[in-house]
């Protein structure tokens, strides 16, 4: 098999990423029942919502309240509390330089857990975030320091764990030799994607992007069936994920290599990222399928902004031109445990034009990442007369291919975004109306400024249109670095403008806010979506769950803007209350467990747009 004797071969000598890291073996123990078989419902590197994960996720059998244990000796050094994310989570920082991270843990151990409560009713906080002195709270390899749980960004109880080095990058736990973690099953590859990366490019005579289902063959190589003929400049994507060997959850990959006619085109190694171009992950994939599909498609090339240093690549970044009649495609996938699938296709060079399908209208626009394709439905051979219209100009253009049947141009929009499209005096409406440009982040556009800021992966085309109460901002299939400033003008200057906010349209509204000044709205987003205009008159709403002298527990809600701030008092006192939002439980934790709950109890909940529920009520001596 070619792949096998010489393409392994070419990897290893140029890329020598197949060999595991040097991290130090069997210095850490196992947090959860170390010794015994580990199962993990998510490994290092999946695929998750504006990030690559960054460990393991051990399962606890669906429960909360297993021992968590200290993976060796140290000390423990930071303790974090927070609504969503790791929720309460452990950092203990070992000899070695290597720190360890503990995260959705239901309660810490004793000590540490009275001394977390002294500390928030200190600061009168429940969400808290401190560093520890090494000599505090010293831990041996294998001490119970906490019982695990499902707090914070969890989808279901389990535990956290990760492994970082002095420098904050965050590791791979699965290459330090941990026995209690084993698997002999390799990768699965789903799907196949070529995509065109030039305007001459073309895939079975179109441009775009396309999927290829792929067979395995007896002999383990997957293969694509299906005839491919292409030219130009093409790219590659993958759907591919692992199976763990005793664990149902799909889960990441760790390597990919891709080589084209015997020479290396890209390689994707993650054992190790930082902490703080986390974000990028989302030009690693491919975003819309992501974010409208849930598909974890990794792309075999480097996007431009992408700052991860996970790659190696050709000089193109992992691009690759169809030079030769027949040329051969060679894709590796492997896990973290060295487990390894092949692929293998041929692409044949176009040679003379292929009929594409018929469009469904007359005038078909497109935009393909900077490209506008235009598809002209033409079976009478009637439309020769191709214009742009730009800047009140118009200028004739030939197109590029004429088949049977349609006839298509393929503009880079680099070169200028038109104002419109006319075919032989029609006008083809414009997928777009917006150029954001990274050298010029400010625009405005109607009643509207952006500024990105510096917050833009590249330069994009977009579609954005607004009324009074909503904006269409394009749609959320291209990602950004961070939060971008949003100025929305009104026509008249709300009532009440407190509770007058913006919010990300969805299945869910998602709260934006905003400040008004006379009838400017300033506001922030990190999505592009459509943007609505709200009131929220509505308080939260309070539910008791069990008041008695040893405990409050109430359930609370919030209809639109969400939960601000909860504070509770018994007569006065500051009572600290513990929120899980996910079921809407808050409650109690004393400062000291001999002093009962006794006299005027008032829960005071706050949403965004400072609309106020208060709960009161009397607990007597019984």
């Amino acid at each position: 098999m070619r792949f096998l004797s010489v393409c392994v071969f070419l990897f290893l000598i140029n890329f020598s990423s197949f060999s595991q890291s040097k991290f130090p073996k069997g210095y850490f123990l196992m947090p959860i029942q170390p010794g015994q078989r580990t199962s993990l419902s998510g490994c290092f590197g999946d695929i998750r919502t504006n990030h690559f994960h960054a460990g393991l996720d051990i399962r606890t059998g669906g429960v909360e309240g297993k021992n968590v244990h200290a993976a060796a000796a140290g000390y423990v050094s930071r303790i974090k509390i927070q609504n969503g994310g790791y929720g309460n989570a452990l950092y203990i920082t070992h000899p070695n330089g290597y720190t360890t991270v503990y995260a959705h843990l239901k309660v810490f151990n004793d000590t540490l857990q009275k001394y977390l409560v002294r500390q928030q009713y200190a600061q009168k906080t429940w969400e808290i975030d401190f560093e520890l002195e090494p000599n505090q709270f010293p831990v041996r390899k294998g001490e119970i320091v906490a019982l695990s749980g499902n707090t914070g960004g969890s989808g279901g109880p389990h535990l956290h764990f990760e492994i970082r080095n002095a420098q904050e990058e965050i590791l791979d736990p699965s290459q330090f030799g941990f026995s209690d973690l084993k698997d002999t099953a390799p990768p699965i590859i789903q799907f196949i994607s070529l995509k065109t990366m030039s305007s001459d490019a073309r895939i079975n005579g179109k441009f775009g992007i396309f999927n290829f289902p792929v067979v395995r063959g007896k002999d383990g190589l997957y293969r694509i069936a299906q005839k491919i003929t292409a030219k130009g400049t093409l790219g590659l994507e993958v759907l591919a994920y692992d199976k763990a060997s005793n664990s149902p959850f799909r889960q990441g990959v760790s390597q990919i290599n891709l080589v084209v006619n015997h020479k290396p085109v890209y390689n994707f190694r993650l054992d190790k990222m930082p902490f703080d171009n986390k974000l990028d992950m989302n030009v690693h994939v491919n975003y819309e399928k992501l974010t409208t599909s849930g598909q974890k498609i990794h792309k075999c090339y480097v996007e431009e902004g992408n700052g991860l240093d996970l790659y190696s690549t050709n000089t193109t970044n992992g691009k690759f031109e169809i030079e030769n009649e027949s040329n051969i495609v060679e894709l590796r996938v492997s896990d973290a445990f060295a487990n390894t699938i092949f692929a293998e296709f041929e692409i044949l060079k176009e040679k003379e034009a292929i009929n594409t399908s018929i469009p469904s209208s007359k005038i078909k626009t497109e935009i393909i990442d900077n490209f506008l394709k235009i598809e002209v439905e033409d079976f009478a051979n009637e439309y020769s007369g191709l214009s742009i219209l730009k800047n009140y100009t118009q200028t004739q253009i030939p197109f590029d291919e004429a088949f049977e049947r349609t006839k298509i141009k393929i503009l880079d929009l680099k070169n200028g975004l038109p104002d419109a499209i006319q075919v032989n005096g029609i006008i083809a409406s414009m997928p777009v109306n917006t150029y954001l440009s990274k050298e010029n982040p400010r625009i405005e556009k109607q009643n509207l400024k952006f500024n990105f800021r510096e917050n833009l992966y590249h330069d994009e085309f977009v579609n954005i249109t607004s009324n009074e109460s909503e904006i269409y901002f394009h749609e959320d299939i291209i990602p950004l670095k961070g939060y971008i400033d949003i100025e929305w003008k009104k026509t008249n200057i709300p009532a009440n403008p407190e509770k007058y906010k913006a919010y990300l349209k969805g299945s869910k509204m998602k709260y934006l806010g905003g400040e008004w000044t006379n009838n400017i709205l300033k506001f922030q987003t990190r999505e592009f979506g459509t943007i609505q205009t709200l009131y929220d008159f509505d308080p939260p709403a309070i539910a008791p769950k069990g008041l008695t002298q040893e405990s409050l527990k109430f359930r609370i809600s919030d209809g639109l803007s969400g939960i601000k701030t909860i504070e509770c008092f018994v007569n006065d006192e500051w009572v600290l209350m513990n929120f899980e939002y996910k079921n809407g439980m808050i409650w109690s934790e004393k400062l000291d467990q001999t002093k009962p709950f006794l006299g005027n109890v008032v829960l005071k909940v706050t949403d965004n747009c400072n609309n106020i529920q208060t709960f009161e009520t009397e607990i007597t001596e019984k």
